[in-house]
């Protein structure tokens, strides 16, 4: 094996991809070669140089690579609690603008009674400008309703639409109704179209805080409440 074959392959040789017959003939003429033998250890020490470089190079794209995913972490983690932050600010403030309800103040409440050929309206209606109403009605013991509870809230703005129970404060910012509808004085129509005969007993009853005012049906029918 003369020195420019034994020199093309010495690559080959140092990554163990020649022949077992190759590395043999390779060893043998080294053995008898200085020259050769000289060639590959600077080529070992030329490899493993190049090694070095390439690792350190692999370790300092690895650092890189962590130091950006850790800023975009701290970016994320900042983003997220940003977020959630922002929600519970929201939560809160809807909740106390929006849907934080108490039973309200007779005293800040107007009361109308209109009369539109057989059907009788209540409006409730808050005095104040920062106020809302709503009414709760139940059937205690009869089948129309007999008790109407007022409940206040607050109405400091306008709520946007997207916030849970904005469009009821829109809705209900010109008052609350109910309706009655009477075919004559003693006689009122139920929602599913039945009739039933009034006594001095039915009354609807109308809960504030601390007080409830009582208004027979009878008296409704000709615009009064008592």
């Amino acid at each position: 094996m003369n020195h420019e074959v034994f020199k093309d392959l010495v690559p080959n040789y140092l990554e163990h991809l020649t022949s077992d017959e190759t590395r043999r003939l390779m060893e043998a003429h080294m053995e008898s070669c200085p020259e050769c033998r000289e060639y590959l250890e600077d080529m070992k020490e030329e490899g493993m140089e190049h090694q070095v470089e390439q690792r350190t190079a692999e370790r300092k794209q690895i650092d890189y690579l962590k130091t950006v995913r850790s800023k975009n972490k701290k970016r994320i983690i900042v983003v997220i609690a940003s977020m959630l932050g922002l929600f519970v600010i929201l939560a809160v403030v809807n909740h106390i603008l929006f849907v934080s309800m108490w039973i309200a103040d007779q005293g800040n409440v107007d009361t109308t009674i209109q009369k539109d050929q057989s059907s009788i309206t209540m409006t409730f209606k808050s005095k104040k400008d920062d106020r809302y109403l709503l009414a709760i009605q139940n059937e205690l013991n009869q089948p129309y309703t007999d008790e109407i509870i007022i409940y206040e809230s607050w109405d400091l703005i306008p709520p946007p639409s997207w916030l849970p129970y904005g469009e009821i404060s829109d809705q209900f910012r010109d008052g609350v109704s109910v309706t009655y509808t009477f075919a004559d004085k003693d006689t009122l129509i139920l929602n599913d179209g039945k009739k039933i005969k009034l006594t001095d007993d039915d009354k609807v009853t109308v809960s504030y805080d601390g007080r409830t005012e009582e208004i027979r049906l009878r008296d409704l029918f000709d615009g009064k409440k008592e």
